[in-house]
Protein backbone atom coordinates (compact mmCIF):
# COMPACT_ATOMS: atom_id res chain seq x y z
CA UNK A 1 0.00 0.00 0.00
CA UNK A 2 1.14 3.08 -0.79
CA UNK A 3 2.14 5.95 1.62
CA UNK A 4 -0.71 8.10 0.50
CA UNK A 5 -3.94 5.27 1.14
CA UNK A 6 -2.02 4.03 4.19
CA UNK A 7 -2.86 8.05 5.34
CA UNK A 8 -6.20 8.11 3.84
CA UNK A 9 -7.05 4.68 5.75
CA UNK A 10 -5.71 6.18 8.95
CA UNK A 11 -8.06 9.07 8.28
CA UNK A 12 -11.22 7.21 7.53
CA UNK A 13 -10.57 4.88 10.52
CA UNK A 14 -10.86 8.03 12.94
CA UNK A 15 -13.56 9.45 11.49
CA UNK A 16 -15.72 6.30 11.37
CA UNK A 17 -14.71 5.65 15.18
CA UNK A 18 -15.68 9.35 16.26
CA UNK A 19 -19.04 8.50 14.33
CA UNK A 20 -19.44 5.45 16.34
CA UNK A 21 -18.72 6.98 19.56
CA UNK A 22 -21.31 10.00 18.85
CA UNK A 23 -24.26 7.42 18.23
CA UNK A 24 -23.52 5.87 22.02
CA UNK A 25 -25.16 7.24 24.88
CA UNK A 26 -23.64 7.98 28.30
CA UNK A 27 -25.13 5.45 30.53
CA UNK A 28 -24.46 4.64 34.39
CA UNK A 29 -21.78 2.43 35.55
CA UNK A 30 -25.08 0.49 37.14
CA UNK A 31 -26.79 -1.49 35.58
CA UNK A 32 -29.77 -1.74 37.98
CA UNK A 33 -32.90 -0.29 36.68
CA UNK A 34 -35.20 -0.42 39.73
CA UNK A 35 -36.06 2.30 41.70
CA UNK A 36 -34.89 2.36 45.51
CA UNK A 37 -37.56 2.47 48.24
CA UNK A 38 -38.24 5.28 49.58
CA UNK A 39 -37.17 6.74 53.00
CA UNK A 40 -39.13 6.58 56.46
CA UNK A 41 -38.78 10.00 58.06
CA UNK A 42 -39.02 9.56 61.95
CA UNK A 43 -38.31 12.88 63.26
CA UNK A 44 -38.42 16.41 62.61
CA UNK A 45 -36.42 18.90 64.34
CA UNK A 46 -37.30 21.87 63.47
CA UNK A 47 -33.85 25.05 64.17
CA UNK A 48 -33.40 28.52 63.49
CA UNK A 49 -34.10 29.00 59.46
CA UNK A 50 -34.15 25.14 58.78
CA UNK A 51 -34.53 21.53 60.34
CA UNK A 52 -32.90 18.26 60.70
CA UNK A 53 -34.63 15.51 59.33
CA UNK A 54 -34.21 11.84 60.55
CA UNK A 55 -34.88 8.40 58.61
CA UNK A 56 -34.33 4.86 58.33
CA UNK A 57 -32.77 4.34 54.71
CA UNK A 58 -34.80 1.65 52.43
CA UNK A 59 -33.00 -1.50 51.83
CA UNK A 60 -31.05 -0.77 48.74
CA UNK A 61 -27.12 -1.79 48.21
CA UNK A 62 -27.13 0.80 45.40
CA UNK A 63 -28.50 3.63 47.12
CA UNK A 64 -25.85 6.91 47.24
CA UNK A 65 -28.06 9.63 48.33
CA UNK A 66 -31.23 10.98 49.81
CA UNK A 67 -32.21 14.34 48.48
CA UNK A 68 -34.82 16.79 49.84
CA UNK A 69 -36.13 19.72 47.78
CA UNK A 70 -38.45 22.90 48.47
CA UNK A 71 -39.53 25.96 46.82
CA UNK A 72 -39.62 29.56 47.93
CA UNK A 73 -40.55 32.23 45.98
CA UNK A 74 -40.09 29.98 43.01
CA UNK A 75 -36.49 29.13 43.33
CA UNK A 76 -36.12 26.21 44.77
CA UNK A 77 -33.35 24.54 46.36
CA UNK A 78 -31.52 21.18 47.18
CA UNK A 79 -30.24 19.64 49.76
CA UNK A 80 -28.10 16.23 49.78
CA UNK A 81 -26.87 13.89 52.65
CA UNK A 82 -24.97 10.57 51.23
CA UNK A 83 -25.75 6.78 52.64
CA UNK A 84 -23.17 6.99 55.26
CA UNK A 85 -26.15 8.80 57.53
CA UNK A 86 -29.73 9.43 58.31
CA UNK A 87 -29.86 12.45 58.89
CA UNK A 88 -30.67 15.53 56.39
CA UNK A 89 -30.06 19.03 57.44
CA UNK A 90 -32.02 21.95 55.85
CA UNK A 91 -31.15 25.67 56.34
CA UNK A 92 -31.07 28.79 54.90
CA UNK A 93 -34.97 29.60 55.22
CA UNK A 94 -35.91 33.13 55.48
CA UNK A 95 -39.58 32.65 57.01
CA UNK A 96 -40.80 31.24 60.41
CA UNK A 97 -43.83 29.68 58.62
CA UNK A 98 -44.95 26.42 56.90
CA UNK A 99 -42.52 24.42 54.17
CA UNK A 100 -43.39 21.47 52.16
CA UNK A 101 -40.21 19.48 51.54
CA UNK A 102 -39.82 16.72 49.11
CA UNK A 103 -37.66 13.78 50.49
CA UNK A 104 -36.78 10.97 47.56
CA UNK A 105 -33.53 8.49 47.70
CA UNK A 106 -31.72 8.34 45.04
CA UNK A 107 -29.43 4.75 43.76
CA UNK A 108 -25.73 4.70 41.43
CA UNK A 109 -27.86 4.33 38.57
CA UNK A 110 -30.07 8.05 39.04
CA UNK A 111 -32.92 5.63 39.79
CA UNK A 112 -35.13 8.31 42.56
CA UNK A 113 -37.71 6.70 44.65
CA UNK A 114 -41.24 7.55 45.42
CA UNK A 115 -41.29 10.76 47.19
CA UNK A 116 -42.20 11.47 50.85
CA UNK A 117 -43.60 14.78 51.32
CA UNK A 118 -43.27 16.79 54.36
CA UNK A 119 -44.06 20.13 56.82
CA UNK A 120 -41.24 21.43 58.56
CA UNK A 121 -41.90 24.73 60.16
CA UNK A 122 -38.27 26.45 60.61
CA UNK A 123 -37.46 28.27 63.70
CA UNK A 124 -36.51 32.53 64.12
CA UNK A 125 -33.69 32.81 61.05
CA UNK A 126 -30.40 33.91 62.15
CA UNK A 127 -30.33 36.89 60.09
CA UNK A 128 -33.57 38.02 62.07
CA UNK A 129 -32.46 36.65 65.44
CA UNK A 130 -29.09 38.59 65.32
CA UNK A 131 -30.69 41.80 63.73
CA UNK A 132 -32.86 42.10 66.63
CA UNK A 133 -30.87 41.46 69.11
CA UNK A 134 -27.94 44.61 67.54
CA UNK A 135 -27.63 47.36 69.75
CA UNK A 136 -25.09 50.28 69.61
CA UNK A 137 -23.46 52.55 72.20
CA UNK A 138 -21.07 55.35 72.16
CA UNK A 139 -17.32 55.11 72.16
CA UNK A 140 -14.34 56.14 71.45
CA UNK A 141 -14.03 57.83 68.05
CA UNK A 142 -17.47 56.10 66.82
CA UNK A 143 -19.64 53.37 67.61
CA UNK A 144 -19.74 50.12 69.98
CA UNK A 145 -22.44 47.47 68.10
CA UNK A 146 -23.02 44.00 70.03
CA UNK A 147 -25.39 41.58 68.97
CA UNK A 148 -26.42 37.65 69.83
CA UNK A 149 -25.75 35.12 67.58
CA UNK A 150 -27.03 31.56 69.79
CA UNK A 151 -26.92 29.60 66.48
CA UNK A 152 -23.26 30.47 65.54
CA UNK A 153 -24.59 30.73 62.08
CA UNK A 154 -22.64 33.09 59.65
CA UNK A 155 -23.67 36.19 59.16
CA UNK A 156 -22.33 39.83 58.01
CA UNK A 157 -23.38 42.69 59.85
CA UNK A 158 -23.07 45.89 57.75
CA UNK A 159 -22.66 49.47 58.84
CA UNK A 160 -23.59 52.45 56.71
CA UNK A 161 -22.72 56.10 57.62
CA UNK A 162 -22.54 59.49 55.87
CA UNK A 163 -19.73 61.22 54.63
CA UNK A 164 -18.82 64.53 53.87
CA UNK A 165 -22.13 65.63 51.95
CA UNK A 166 -24.15 63.97 54.08
CA UNK A 167 -24.86 61.33 51.98
CA UNK A 168 -25.49 57.10 53.60
CA UNK A 169 -21.98 54.88 52.53
CA UNK A 170 -21.07 51.45 54.07
CA UNK A 171 -18.37 51.90 56.01
CA UNK A 172 -17.77 48.93 57.61
CA UNK A 173 -18.62 45.11 57.61
CA UNK A 174 -18.24 43.06 60.19
CA UNK A 175 -18.53 38.91 59.17
CA UNK A 176 -18.78 36.61 62.48
CA UNK A 177 -20.28 33.02 63.54
CA UNK A 178 -19.96 33.51 66.90
CA UNK A 179 -21.99 33.02 69.31
CA UNK A 180 -22.35 37.07 70.29
CA UNK A 181 -19.85 39.71 70.78
CA UNK A 182 -18.43 43.13 70.49
CA UNK A 183 -17.27 45.04 67.95
CA UNK A 184 -16.73 49.36 67.27
CA UNK A 185 -16.81 51.13 64.12
CA UNK A 186 -14.01 54.39 64.78
CA UNK A 187 -12.51 56.88 63.06
CA UNK A 188 -15.16 59.45 63.53
CA UNK A 189 -14.88 62.89 65.42
CA UNK A 190 -16.83 64.59 67.80
CA UNK A 191 -20.16 65.47 67.39
CA UNK A 192 -23.86 63.57 66.37
CA UNK A 193 -24.01 60.81 64.04
CA UNK A 194 -26.28 58.21 62.70
CA UNK A 195 -25.24 54.81 61.83
CA UNK A 196 -27.38 52.23 59.91
CA UNK A 197 -26.84 49.03 60.29
CA UNK A 198 -28.09 45.36 58.40
CA UNK A 199 -27.42 42.09 58.72
CA UNK A 200 -27.18 39.23 56.15
CA UNK A 201 -26.32 35.64 55.38
CA UNK A 202 -24.26 33.51 52.96
CA UNK A 203 -27.69 32.36 51.49
CA UNK A 204 -28.57 35.86 50.62
CA UNK A 205 -31.22 36.54 52.73
CA UNK A 206 -31.21 40.46 54.38
CA UNK A 207 -32.86 42.26 57.56
CA UNK A 208 -34.58 44.96 57.45
CA UNK A 209 -32.33 48.47 58.55
CA UNK A 210 -32.08 49.55 61.97
CA UNK A 211 -30.59 52.76 63.26
CA UNK A 212 -29.24 54.06 66.04
CA UNK A 213 -27.41 58.25 66.51
CA UNK A 214 -24.52 58.64 68.76
CA UNK A 215 -21.75 60.80 69.39
CA UNK A 216 -18.18 59.56 69.50
CA UNK A 217 -16.14 60.06 72.32
CA UNK A 218 -13.47 62.09 71.39
CA UNK A 219 -9.98 60.88 71.17
CA UNK A 220 -6.32 61.38 69.51
CA UNK A 221 -3.94 58.84 67.64
CA UNK A 222 -0.64 59.25 69.28
CA UNK A 223 2.17 60.52 67.38
CA UNK A 224 4.52 57.27 66.30
CA UNK A 225 7.12 59.30 65.47
CA UNK A 226 7.47 59.93 69.08
CA UNK A 227 7.93 56.71 70.38
CA UNK A 228 11.51 55.68 71.06
CA UNK A 229 13.42 52.61 72.31
CA UNK A 230 14.31 51.79 75.46
CA UNK A 231 16.33 48.46 77.41
CA UNK A 232 15.82 48.74 81.09
CA UNK A 233 17.48 45.88 82.96
CA UNK A 234 15.07 42.59 82.69
CA UNK A 235 13.88 43.96 78.84
CA UNK A 236 13.87 40.53 76.45
CA UNK A 237 16.00 41.21 73.23
CA UNK A 238 13.90 41.98 70.24
CA UNK A 239 15.78 41.47 67.60
CA UNK A 240 15.68 37.80 66.68
CA UNK A 241 14.65 36.82 63.05
CA UNK A 242 15.60 40.24 61.89
CA UNK A 243 13.10 41.50 64.12
CA UNK A 244 13.70 45.45 65.47
CA UNK A 245 11.16 47.25 67.99
CA UNK A 246 11.29 50.49 65.70
CA UNK A 247 9.34 48.23 63.13
CA UNK A 248 5.99 47.79 65.72
CA UNK A 249 5.71 51.47 65.03
CA UNK A 250 6.23 52.48 61.05
CA UNK A 251 2.39 52.60 60.48
CA UNK A 252 2.50 48.84 58.83
CA UNK A 253 1.68 45.25 59.89
CA UNK A 254 3.21 42.83 57.37
CA UNK A 255 4.06 39.13 57.26
CA UNK A 256 7.35 37.74 58.07
CA UNK A 257 8.20 37.36 54.40
CA UNK A 258 7.40 41.34 53.37
CA UNK A 259 10.44 43.45 55.06
CA UNK A 260 9.87 45.68 58.21
CA UNK A 261 7.58 42.88 59.75
CA UNK A 262 7.81 43.31 63.73
CA UNK A 263 9.95 42.34 66.77
CA UNK A 264 10.91 38.75 67.76
CA UNK A 265 12.34 37.97 71.40
CA UNK A 266 13.55 34.70 70.38
CA UNK A 267 11.94 31.01 70.67
CA UNK A 268 14.39 30.17 73.43
CA UNK A 269 11.27 28.49 75.85
CA UNK A 270 11.41 30.28 79.72
CA UNK A 271 8.70 30.18 82.10
CA UNK A 272 9.09 33.89 82.87
CA UNK A 273 7.24 36.29 81.34
CA UNK A 274 9.25 38.37 78.42
CA UNK A 275 8.56 41.89 78.26
CA UNK A 276 9.69 45.19 76.18
CA UNK A 277 9.87 48.78 77.48
CA UNK A 278 9.43 51.84 75.16
CA UNK A 279 8.76 55.77 75.38
CA UNK A 280 5.39 57.33 73.79
CA UNK A 281 7.53 60.71 73.53
CA UNK A 282 4.22 62.70 75.63
CA UNK A 283 2.20 62.58 78.61
CA UNK A 284 -0.97 61.04 77.64
CA UNK A 285 -4.42 59.80 79.11
CA UNK A 286 -5.06 56.88 76.98
CA UNK A 287 -8.18 55.48 75.78
CA UNK A 288 -7.10 52.46 73.89
CA UNK A 289 -4.44 50.32 72.77
CA UNK A 290 -4.10 48.05 69.65
CA UNK A 291 -1.89 44.99 69.21
CA UNK A 292 -1.06 43.27 65.50
CA UNK A 293 0.31 39.76 64.79
CA UNK A 294 2.59 39.48 61.89
CA UNK A 295 0.41 39.10 59.08
CA UNK A 296 0.44 35.74 57.77
CA UNK A 297 -0.47 32.07 58.43
CA UNK A 298 1.92 30.85 59.66
CA UNK A 299 1.85 33.23 62.90
CA UNK A 300 -1.40 33.94 63.32
CA UNK A 301 -2.78 32.25 66.74
CA UNK A 302 0.17 30.39 65.87
CA UNK A 303 3.94 30.37 66.89
CA UNK A 304 5.02 33.22 69.28
CA UNK A 305 2.19 35.10 68.61
CA UNK A 306 0.97 36.73 72.23
CA UNK A 307 -1.79 34.66 73.41
CA UNK A 308 -2.14 36.22 76.84
CA UNK A 309 -0.21 39.43 78.15
CA UNK A 310 -0.17 42.47 79.86
CA UNK A 311 0.22 46.65 79.23
CA UNK A 312 2.04 48.68 81.76
CA UNK A 313 2.34 51.87 82.21
CA UNK A 314 4.65 54.65 84.07
CA UNK A 315 4.54 58.26 83.93
CA UNK A 316 7.88 59.47 86.39
CA UNK A 317 11.22 59.56 84.42
CA UNK A 318 12.80 56.30 83.92
CA UNK A 319 16.47 55.83 82.41
CA UNK A 320 18.24 52.96 81.30
CA UNK A 321 19.98 52.73 84.27
CA UNK A 322 16.27 51.74 86.04
CA UNK A 323 16.53 48.56 88.04
CA UNK A 324 13.35 47.58 85.73
CA UNK A 325 11.32 46.50 88.62
CA UNK A 326 7.57 46.43 88.20
CA UNK A 327 7.05 47.31 91.21
CA UNK A 328 6.26 50.33 92.78
CA UNK A 329 6.60 52.25 90.24
CA UNK A 330 4.69 50.91 86.95
CA UNK A 331 1.34 50.11 86.66
CA UNK A 332 -0.69 47.00 85.35
CA UNK A 333 -3.51 49.00 82.75
CA UNK A 334 -5.26 46.31 81.44
CA UNK A 335 -4.72 41.61 80.65
CA UNK A 336 -5.43 41.03 76.91
CA UNK A 337 -6.33 37.58 75.79
CA UNK A 338 -5.86 37.11 71.54
CA UNK A 339 -8.95 34.73 71.12
CA UNK A 340 -9.40 32.53 67.95
CA UNK A 341 -13.00 33.20 66.50
CA UNK A 342 -13.28 29.85 65.16
CA UNK A 343 -11.72 27.48 68.22
CA UNK A 344 -10.15 25.50 65.50
CA UNK A 345 -6.65 23.71 66.73
CA UNK A 346 -3.04 25.44 66.14
CA UNK A 347 -2.86 25.57 62.38
CA UNK A 348 -6.29 25.51 61.13
CA UNK A 349 -7.71 29.04 60.19
CA UNK A 350 -11.04 30.06 58.83
CA UNK A 351 -11.40 33.22 57.13
CA UNK A 352 -13.69 34.60 60.54
CA UNK A 353 -9.93 33.96 62.18
CA UNK A 354 -8.01 35.70 59.65
CA UNK A 355 -10.56 39.04 59.55
CA UNK A 356 -10.29 38.97 63.31
CA UNK A 357 -6.59 39.17 63.20
CA UNK A 358 -6.18 41.94 60.37
CA UNK A 359 -8.44 43.41 62.97
CA UNK A 360 -6.23 43.05 65.86
CA UNK A 361 -6.30 42.93 69.66
CA UNK A 362 -7.75 46.09 71.28
CA UNK A 363 -8.14 47.11 74.98
CA UNK A 364 -10.43 49.56 75.37
CA UNK A 365 -8.88 51.83 78.78
CA UNK A 366 -10.48 53.68 82.13
CA UNK A 367 -9.29 56.75 80.50
CA UNK A 368 -9.66 58.86 83.78
CA UNK A 369 -7.68 56.78 84.93
CA UNK A 370 -4.22 56.14 82.79
CA UNK A 371 -1.97 59.00 82.65
CA UNK A 372 1.11 57.60 81.38
CA UNK A 373 4.62 58.48 79.22
CA UNK A 374 6.28 54.82 79.34
CA UNK A 375 4.70 51.73 78.10
CA UNK A 376 5.50 48.06 78.63
CA UNK A 377 4.20 44.86 77.03
CA UNK A 378 4.96 41.75 79.22
CA UNK A 379 3.56 38.47 77.34
CA UNK A 380 3.14 35.47 80.09
CA UNK A 381 1.50 32.87 77.35
CA UNK A 382 2.29 32.59 73.43
CA UNK A 383 0.41 30.32 70.86
CA UNK A 384 3.30 28.34 71.36
CA UNK A 385 3.33 27.37 75.32
CA UNK A 386 5.82 29.68 76.64
CA UNK A 387 6.39 33.35 77.03
CA UNK A 388 8.47 34.62 73.73
CA UNK A 389 6.57 37.04 71.95
CA UNK A 390 6.40 38.69 67.79
CA UNK A 391 4.22 41.06 66.71
CA UNK A 392 4.05 43.43 63.83
CA UNK A 393 2.37 47.16 65.57
CA UNK A 394 1.38 48.77 67.94
CA UNK A 395 -0.75 52.00 68.41
CA UNK A 396 -2.05 54.07 71.10
CA UNK A 397 -5.19 56.41 71.85
CA UNK A 398 -5.70 59.80 74.19
CA UNK A 399 -8.17 61.95 75.67
CA UNK A 400 -5.33 64.25 76.23
CA UNK A 401 -1.83 64.46 75.36
CA UNK A 402 0.59 66.56 76.92
CA UNK A 403 3.99 66.84 75.43
CA UNK A 404 7.56 66.78 77.23
CA UNK A 405 10.41 68.60 77.05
Amino acid sequence: MKPVSKMMFCCMLALFSLYACSEMELQPIEKNTGAPGKVNVTNIENTPGGAIITYTLPDDPDLLYVMARYEEKSISREFKASFYTNRLIIDGLSKEEEYTVELTAVNRSGKASEVVVVKIIPQKPPVRGVFESLRGVPTFGGIEISYENPSKAFVAIGVLTTDAEGKFYEHDTYYSSQPGAKFSVRGFGEGEREFRLYVKDKWGNVSDTTSFTVTPIGETELDKNLFREMKLKGDAESTAWGGQMRFIWDGRAFGDNEGDWGLHTGNVATNAPMYVTFDLGVVATLSRFKLWPIMDDKHMYNDMSPRNYEIWGRTEPVSASDDGDFFPNWFKMGEIENIKPSGLPTGSLTDDDRAAARRGDELVLDYNVYTTRYIRIRCTKNWNGNTNMCFSEVSFWATSINPVN
